[in-house]
């Protein structure tokens, strides 16, 4: 797949070296597509263009900072201005395509995201939201899916549950639509977080154990272990050791989280924490003493103390309850001394947006009076304009319909006198008893009539023979050219991605009207051909297994066989799916 890859990035980037300003728009769109899965690459492509995009129109400017924008930010480059993403967002609500203007707004909230500026990131989320045409079968749901995603986490960290559960539940169902069947347990897992927060534990843990059932189904064995660390807590909080034993046991076993040592992975040693308590539970004042010395290393200072106070306490050692009361005391008033400067800084930033919102409202007020003013005097204007078009539209239309009356009298005044001439000398030489000059002039008109009526006639079989010429099948070429080799590769090669992209199946259908242009016009006569028929009869041509054609049309056998069989019956007339093929092939030797 990767040597793949850059072979693609290698027809791109000759592709570039030859575009101009008519190819602009569509090399950028492949560019995007790079992104997606290879943002660096689609970097490096577009710096290509650093040196030419000024001397571009506005559209392919906008368009060009549109797809560098999204690929820093896959790549994972944080925003550090606004600036340009509010000139395409400005650019964009009256230009582009709805999924241009979603992605538009999406890069603005991520900016405000990592300008830590919440309120403006959610509303260029929601702004996001309404620009996506979700009734659109071309619809960009992977970024839609990706904005709900990011309001999730927003609510989260501004201890919005409610908010956080309505996002994520977009999310889940766009991710359910679209995505593999582990990305959507994955992602119902997420609602684990804002439950939790409800205080609604009986939810959270149907949530863990549908996650942890559903992924061991699937043959994911850690991810499942994974999920379960949450319930620990849990079942320590209601007093059920057993459950809380039996989760550890397997998240300690199974989730290749820790080590030979018994040292959990970095970033996740709050799990020390509820080891010790689970050992200060079963009356283990050693292990959970150990456990929660271990967690204070990590910084965990509010839940470390607080394990020491209790078994100290147990142990009714009154110096130790002392000395680390103070040190609870003072981990939980630094503890609230940061959600104090936390709840502040989001009051500030909302108090700062709102304000903002009313001077936006403001300006925009007096935006729509000067528009409105704007919009009388254009209105005048554009009447005037069309009086004084209308004016010369009549006059010009006046003077050229007096040419043309002068002009037809003409031609008929000419075409009197030749008349008149012609019977004149007609006349002439009946006066004159001159039969036999009579009989030559009309056998010289014979002469020549039959001479034009050859010529037309030699015309018109030359031109019949082009016509026929052109609709010649050429299987052979068809069967040797490049796409559709890439296509019986895909079929019979196990290293090759058997899903053709969009791309692939339009060059394979161009090639096909081209070698073979009788065949493909008999797709569309009559009852025409639907997209899916007319790719399994092109696949049938090339040989490709029926079982391989399902897997390349992302369809069910049972699919291919009715559509096998509409095919059939409007080409040829049978209604069953097995002679198809032999039809298919029989009509192109006789072609």
């Amino acid at each position: 797949m990767k040597k793949l890859t850059f072979i693609y990035l290698g027809i791109v980037i000759a592709t570039l070296c030859s575009c101009n300003g008519r190819k602009m728009m569509a090399q950028l769109d492949e560019i995007s597509k790079i992104a997606d899965d290879n943002p660096d690459s689609a970097l490096t492509l577009l710096s290509k263009f650093d040196t030419d995009k000024n001397e571009w129109g506005k559209s392919d400017r906008m368009h060009y900072e549109l797809i560098r924008l999204k690929a820093e930010n896959k790549s994972g480059i944080k925003f550090t201005s606004d600036s340009i993403i509010k000139d395409v967002v400005d650019y964009y609500k009256d230009n582009g395509n709805a999924n241009e203007k979603m992605l538009a707004y999406y890069l603005l909230g991520r900016a405000y995201s990592d300008m830590e500026e919440a309120p403006e990131a959610l509303q260029a989320y929601y702004d996001a939201i309404s620009m996506a045409d979700t009734t659109n079968t071309s619809c960009d749901f992977r970024t839609l899916t990706v904005v709900y995603g990011q309001m999730s986490r927003i609510f989260h960290k501004q201890n919005l549950p409610h908010d956080e559960i309505w996002a994520l539940r977009h999310y889940v169902e766009y991710i359910r639509r679209n995505e593999s069947q582990k990305d959507y347990i994955m992602a119902k897992e997420q609602l684990i977080r804002p439950y939790y927060l409800l205080n609604k534990k009986d939810s959270v843990l149907n949530l863990i154990n549908n996650t942890y059932s559903s992924l061991k189904q699937l043959g994911e064995y850690q991810e499942a272990a994974d999920a379960i660390v949450v319930s620990i807590s849990i079942y320590l909080e209601r007093g059920d050791l057993a459950k809380a034993k039996n989760a550890m046991d397997i998240f300690e076993n199974e989730s290749g989280l820790f080590d030979e040592y018994g040292n959990i992975a970095k970033g996740r040693e709050s799990y020390y924490c509820t080891k010790g308590l689970y050992e200060l539970a079963v009356n283990q004042l050693g292990p959970a003493e150990y456990y929660f010395r271990k967690a204070i290393k990590y910084g965990y200072l509010s839940e470390g103390y607080k394990g020491l106070l209790s078994i100290y306490r147990e142990k009714h050692n009154i110096d130790s309850v002392d000395c680390f009361s103070r040190l609870y005391e003072a981990a939980q008033d630094s503890l609230h001394n940061k959600m104090q400067i936390d709840a502040i800084h989001q009051m500030s930033t909302l108090y700062n947006y709102s304000r903002s919102q009313k001077e936006a409202e403001q300006e925009r007020e007096k935006a729509q009076e000067r528009l409105y003013l704007l919009s009388v005097i254009a209105f005048v204007a554009i009447v005037l304009l069309i009086i004084v078009f209308v004016i010369v539209w009549l006059y010009r239309k006046n003077q050229k319909e007096k040419k043309t009356r002068i002009a037809e009298l003409e031609d008929t005044l000419n075409s009197a006198k030749n008349q008149r001439n012609v019977i004149q000398e007609e006349l002439r030489i009946l006066k004159e008893k001159d039969y036999e000059g009579i009989i030559a002039i009309k056998e010289k008109q014979e002469i020549e009539l039959t001479r034009r009526i050859e010529l037309l006639e030699t015309e018109n079989i030359n031109t019949r023979k082009n016509i026929s010429t052109e609709r010649i099948d050429h299987l052979e070429d068809f069967l040797d050219s490049a796409i559709s080799q890439k296509f019986i590769k895909k079929a019979t090669s196990k290293s090759e991605r058997i899903n053709p992209t969009v791309s692939e199946w339009n060059l394979l259908i161009s090639q096909f009207s081209k070698d073979l242009p009788a065949t493909y016009e008999s797709f569309g006569q009559g009852k025409s051909l639907s997209q899916l028929e007319q790719r399994i009869c092109i696949l049938l041509i090339l040989n490709i297994p029926e079982k391989n054609i399902a897997l390349m049309t992302d369809s069910y056998a049972s699919t291919v066989s009715n559509a096998k069989s509409r095919a059939n019956e409007k080409l040829y007339g049978k209604k069953d799916a097995h002679s198809l093929k032999n039809n298919l092939i029989n009509g192109l030797q006789r072609s």
